[in-house]
């Protein structure tokens, strides 16, 4: 076969895990997702200090002790994914030559969180959460971006017991674990192999592969809160995670050139980040309230993704995609206005900083740096509290460098909206 066939063969094997394992653009940096509770994305995640509802289970812990009897949160989130980005093409490589637009298919995705908090004494308390702390799901239809990536689902699930210690009237800490389930339900993408050598004669096949895969691993975390008469304070840490996918991967429509690329177990190797965060919060007035929150998300370590196949050809073998991001900061101001014993609104603003080099950015990943705005609203009744939240999300365009295979050079145009709603119960 020609050399030409054969790069395309390595393009084909590197989109096995590559891009199965990176996130939409319609949550934090990187692929994370921050909305974890409706009360705390209507101030834009600035939560740490102030967290007092379930939903502390996850922003800050150590604020269950300070919260009396038990308490229930269900929520979710609704997210538009794909509507509104559009990726401007001029890759010669790619065969556009000249500035082409492109869209990827439009989808709602709604993640979800779950609580449960019991105050056991004065000084101790627990919690048990389930949260989605990461995920995605983009889906391109148009040749040829589908060459880079056609489908792409991963969904993860965090179950998180916390125990929380209060020290002094105003300081208390707390440990927990997060033991993670991540579930790759689909990653595909067409395979063009051109024969002959000659690119003016276009593909003689394209092929489809398809990966899944599932694993599981342990993490931890840890948390501290001062709470005063008026001002409060916040940290929290979580340790990333060190996983292996196991995973198979499927051809079709190979015809001809099937034996060269048989179905196949294997395994990817891939480090999430550890992140941090710390908020302090001031009451004001007995109407208005503020929090300014700094996070930090170590996504140098996602330096790269190490892909091990049990069945090897001349033509898929193992490989180790390299991606190299970067860490990064989001800064975040919350405002609480209660306008009566019964009714809050909630205001905030972020900014987050992507960890993407231009040089990496591929397009199951159109990110960039994002400003949002949010409103948020909440009524609370005898036992319950009903939240609500909207959130739209502008990033700044952003033109990806070719060089690193997978990446297609251009200009990505991205606006996204988030709303969701949380139902706590108190008992």
């Amino acid at each position: 076969m020609t050399q030409t066939s054969r790069s395309h063969m390595k393009v084909a094997g590197l989109g096995l895990l590559a891009s199965a394992l990176i996130a939409s653009n319609a949550f934090a940096s990187g692929f994370s997702i921050f909305e974890q509770g409706a009360k705390a994305s209507g101030v834009a995640g600035a939560f740490v200090a102030s967290a007092n509802d379930a939903s502390a289970n996850w922003y800050n812990p150590a604020n269950l002790v300070w919260m009396d009897g038990t308490q229930f949160q269900f929520g979710g989130n609704l997210i538009t994914a794909g509507g509104d980005t559009e990726l401007t093409v001029l890759d010669p490589s790619f065969g556009v030559f000249q500035p082409t637009t492109f869209e990827p298919e439009s989808s709602i995705e709604t993640p979800i969180h779950l609580y449960y908090t019991k105050k056991v004494s004065s000084n101790i308390a627990w919690g048990v959460g389930i949260t989605t702390p990461f995920g995605l799901v983009t889906e391109w239809e148009q040749r040829p971006i589908t060459f880079s990536a056609n489908r792409s689902e991963l969904t993860t699930f965090v179950l998180n017991p916390n125990v929380a210690f209060r020290l002094t009237e105003t300081f208390s800490v707390a440990v927990g674990l997060d033991y993670m389930f991540a579930d790759v339900g689909s990653f595909s993408r067409e395979v063009p192999i051109d024969l002959d050598g000659n690119p003016l004669n276009g593909f003689e096949v394209i092929g489809f592969s398809d990966l899944t895969g599932d694993t599981t691993e342990l993490g931890w975390n840890v948390a501290m809160s001062y709470q005063g008469n008026s001002t409060s304070f916040g940290f929290t840490y979580r340790s990333g995670f060190e996983l292996e996918l196991d995973g198979a991967i499927e051809y079709t429509d190979f015809g001809p050139l099937a034996p060269f690329f048989p179905a196949s177990d294997g395994t990817a190797a891939i480090e999430l980040p550890a992140q941090a965060a710390i908020g302090w919060g001031v009451q004001l007035t007995n109407r208005f309230s503020i929090e300014v929150d700094v996070a930090w998300s170590e996504w140098s370590a996602f330096e790269a993704i190490v892909v091990d196949l049990d069945t090897e050809t001349a033509f898929s073998r193992d490989f180790v995609v390299e991606e190299n991001w970067d860490d990064t900061f989001s800064y975040r101001l919350g405002v609480f206005w209660k306008t009566s014993p019964s009714t809050e609104w909630r205001f905030g603003a972020v900014f987050d900083e992507s960890p993407v080099p231009e040089g990496f950015l591929r397009p199951s990943i159109p990110d960039a740096d994002r400003k949002g705005l949010t409103i948020g609203y909440g009524h609370t009744g005898n036992r319950f509290t009903i939240d609500l939240y909207y959130m739209p999300l502008w990033f700044d365009d952003i033109t990806a460098i070719g060089g690193e295979e997978g990446v297609v050079v251009g200009t990505y145009d991205t606006f996204v909206q988030l709303a969701g709603a949380s139902l706590n119960m108190r008992f």
